[in-house]
């Protein structure tokens, strides 16, 4: 992964069994966590991209990150609404792909690894 000029921090709910990631930052990007398996990692990847944009883990192939939502969510927070225009989308999208893959680093961080750590204390 590279570098982030920009630090985000998340929060993790459960939504219908899901978890989701919510930035707590610019561009308020809302998350899903897609768990899979390293043998069906790759056929998961492709064919979530064909929905949109997916962000993974560099080394971990249990699970990869979806793009729900980002901004004001449809009006429930005004004072995150930001436009996107012919001048900004490119900024727009590399916001949202830096956010993503923060997530995933910060998913397997605080949520995977520790889990790990726990299962091989047993």
């Amino acid at each position: 992964m590279k570098t982030s000029k920009t630090l985000r921090s998340f929060q993790i709910s459960l939504q219908k069994g899901q978890a989701l990631l919510t930035a707590q930052e610019y561009p308020w990007s809302v998350l899903q966590v897609i768990p899979t398996t390293p043998a069906d990692f790759d056929r998961t990847v492709a064919v979530l991209k064909k929905r949109g944009i997916v962000a993974h883990h560099d080394t971990d192939r249990t699970f990869c990150i979806i793009h729900l939502t980002s901004g004001d969510h449809d009006g429930k927070h005004p004072e995150r609404h930001f436009a996107i225009t012919q001048d900004n989308y490119k900024q727009i999208i590399e916001d949202l792909k830096d956010t993503m893959a923060q997530a995933a680093v910060w998913y397997e961080t605080n949520i995977i690894k520790p889990y790990k750590i726990l299962e091989n204390t047993n």
